[in-house]
């Protein structure tokens, strides 16, 4: 499918529990959720993931005395993840192919840490869902601390965090945790770089993975400190001002325009920069914060989360909404760097 959610028999393996413009990812079921409500919406319980042995069938024998199929070669330290499809009961499916050290990690692990982690009254669960045949998995869960500035029009400027876990089945990826400040307003997902602060969290697929879990628990607790330290520094460049031709050299640097090594590099760079500049002027999401720094670093995410170029197949919006919580991405980089930028320009 574009959106590449799991599907069997045109049912989709995803709940959120309002139509987030920052997770575009499917349907809403319109209140929030337990952990329980989460997985069950979704189709996420009971999957029961688990590794087959590999094999190779042989092709049969003929013989004077008849037809024989040998028995099939195994594959040594090479495993199959399978799970029980969510809705045709008794299918199997394959999601991938893993080694010997490797140890799956239930759906239902995902929120079971969550809930943990939150270990406070407030937190609710938003969505929840399965990517790219099951491969994948997502949960996210908003919590309870936001960060309100005082809009120069007299409205409110409002960032909430979100905790997100992030799983794979079929052994491309660790199992990730992280807290992604979303400003309301716009929905944009922030994506700074907190000194000190840690804002994620990965679990290697080993047979150390559930000491790992219990390792993660404290050392995501610590992340609290990202949402205080984040507020503080957003603090900082909602309170220093920036004039148009600060905002222009700052996107020419940021995109390196002059740095292009050609000139249809440099007119595809400059054309993102122009863009970038104009939601900083004109943007009425930035307006409440306009001529500041902060405004700076939001008309970047802005840009980044709902108008940059998206390349591929599929469907563009789900695209943006991915990489959004993808560690590593190109927009995640692009954000990282913008809030650096401001901070010691």
């Amino acid at each position: 499918m574009a959106h590449e959610l799991d599907s069997t028999n045109n049912v989709v393996s995803f709940a959120n529990s309002r139509p987030d413009a920052w997770h575009r990812l499917g349907q809403s079921v319109n209140h929030t959720m337990t952990a329980r409500e989460a997985l069950e919406a979704a189709h996420l319980a009971g999957w029961n993931v688990r590794k087959m042995p590999l094999q190779v069938a042989l092709e049969p024998v003929v013989t004077a005395d008849g037809v024989s199929t040998p028995a099939p070669l195994s594959v040594p330290d090479h495993y199959a993840t399978v799970r029980d499809n969510p809705i045709v009961p008794g299918r199997i499916d394959v999601l991938g192919v893993v080694g010997s050290k490797y140890e799956p990690l239930q759906n239902e692990a995902s929120c079971d840490l969550l809930n943990a982690l939150t270990d406070q009254g407030g937190a609710v669960f938003e969505t929840a869902g399965a990517l790219r045949g099951g491969r994948e998995t997502f949960v996210t869960m908003k919590l309870p601390e936001a960060m309100t500035f005082d809009g120069v029009d007299g409205s409110k400027d409002r960032t909430e965090f979100y905790l997100a876990a992030l799983n794979s089945h079929d052994g491309t990826s660790a199992f990730r945790f992280l807290v992604t400040p979303v400003r309301i307003v716009c929905a944009n997902t922030q994506s700074a770089a907190i000194r000190e602060a840690k804002a994620s969290f990965a679990i290697r697929h080993t047979g150390g993975a559930r000491l790992a879990i219990a390792e993660a628990r404290e050392a995501l607790r610590l992340t609290w400190r990202y949402v205080k330290a984040f507020e503080d520094e957003a603090a900082a460049l909602y309170a220093r001002p920036m004039d148009i031709d600060q905002m222009r050299a700052f996107t020419d640097e940021l995109l390196a325009v002059d740095a292009a090594t050609t000139a249809a590099t440099k007119n595809t760079r400059s054309q993102q920069s122009r863009a970038i500049v104009k939601l900083w002027t004109s943007s009425p999401t930035v307006a409440p914060i306009a001529n500041t720094r902060w405004a700076a670093y939001n008309a970047v995410t802005e840009y980044v989360d709902h108008y940059s170029t998206v390349r591929g197949r599929g469907d563009a919006a789900t695209t943006r909404a991915l990489r959004a919580v993808t560690i590593g991405s190109t927009a995640q980089t692009i954000k990282t760097q913008a809030f650096r930028m401001l901070q010691t320009l």
